[in-house]
């Protein structure tokens, strides 16, 4: 008769040495930074006993003060090499004076940058992404982070592609997730990654997450934003352009609209949504393009019809341009699992 130790041997799963989880927080960190990767990572240890480590590092002693108020206690600091061998390295997040602090004043890029040297992926959460900036591992890479992070790193470091517009991005071995709960989105895709789906499908039960949430499900959308700081005048335009993507939308239409020339309509746009008119306009078709593929089993000529492409070649150029993929491969990218 087996026993049970023949049995969790036969488990590609089990059999699997336990993999150490690296979380390095701060004072002032984003707790649900912490705390949602570290629920995940607990279920699948109750899934699968001995699949994973979770060691959470500091700079100093003590209790790291979370931004909720609650303080945390530490397994070690990284600084004395209490991470030992590491096999995921996560930055968590926090405030911007919190990072600027930490960044500064503990060589925690330095730090990163030789410990990913023998991880075997690292991630960051929310503004953990300056982190890893810092370290030198977003050169040459898309990333991502809070969605009000976004111009910020892209301006601090020229050289990565940040995208606005996903909930995780994954680049080789390095992960950056937009932060707060999308934490726990990065935390099942890990999981999926090492133990497969059926497992993370059911750590996200589990949790009553959302199902397994894709990479290239949208952040808070940056064109809601544009239309909550408009003019009255201007956002019931832009509600109409939502409802008219099929329509002729060139800037002399809309400028009509509006009640303006279209070069006084051309600046007085660009001053309250902070892009062109044409910019605007291709971006909400693109939007809506997404949501389509997401939500219906439209063909792609359809959706390019729907939303006012002028040929699905343009859709096809739309697509690469803003998530780097085409429509078709987009869509097998956020189907639901």
């Amino acid at each position: 008769m087996p026993t049970r130790n023949d049995e969790c041997a036969a488990d590609p799963a089990q059999a699997v040495p336990a993999r150490r989880v690296a979380l390095v927080v701060f004072d002032g960190v984003e707790i649900l930074d912490l705390a949602g990767p570290a629920s995940v990572f607990a279920k699948a240890n109750e899934q699968v006993p001995g699949t994973y480590e979770l060691r959470v590092l500091a700079a100093g002693e003590g209790l790291v003060a979370t931004s909720a108020g609650l303080a945390i206690a530490p397994h070690g600091r990284w600084t004395q090499g209490d991470a030992g061998p590491v096999d995921t390295l996560i930055v968590a997040g926090g405030s911007e004076d919190a990072l600027r602090r930490l960044l500064l004043g503990t060589g925690l890029g330095a730090w990163i940058a030789e410990a990913a040297r023998s991880a075997r992926r690292v991630a960051s959460v929310c503004t953990g992404a300056f982190a890893l900036a810092q370290a030198g591992l977003l050169h040459g890479r898309r990333s991502t982070t809070h969605w009000s992070a976004c111009g910020l790193l892209q301006s601090l470091c020229p050289d990565t592609t940040v995208v606005d517009d996903q909930i995780y991005v994954r680049d080789g071995t390095v992960w950056t997730s937009a932060g707060v709960l999308t934490g726990v989105d990065l935390a099942l895709a890990l999981v999926e990654e090492d133990l497969g789906r059926s497992h993370a499908m059911q750590i996200a039960r589990n949790l009553v997450a959302a199902g397994l949430r894709p990479g290239l499900a949208p952040q808070s959308s940056p064109l809601l934003r544009a239309q909550a700081r408009a003019s009255h005048p201007l956002r019931e335009l832009l509600a109409w352009v939502r409802e008219h993507l099929a329509d002729d939308l060139r800037v002399e239409r809309l400028a009509e609209r509006a009640a303006m020339s279209p070069r006084h309509f051309a600046r007085v746009f660009q001053r309250e949504i902070g892009m062109a008119p044409a910019r605007y306009v291709q971006a909400v078709r693109l939007d809506e393009a997404a949501l389509l593929l997401r939500e219906t089993a439209w063909s792609i000529e359809r959706v390019a019809v729907q939303c006012g492409f002028a040929s699905t070649d343009a859709l096809q150029r739309g697509f690469r341009q803003r998530w780097g993929v085409p429509p078709g491969e987009y869509r097998q990218g956020t189907a639901q699992r």
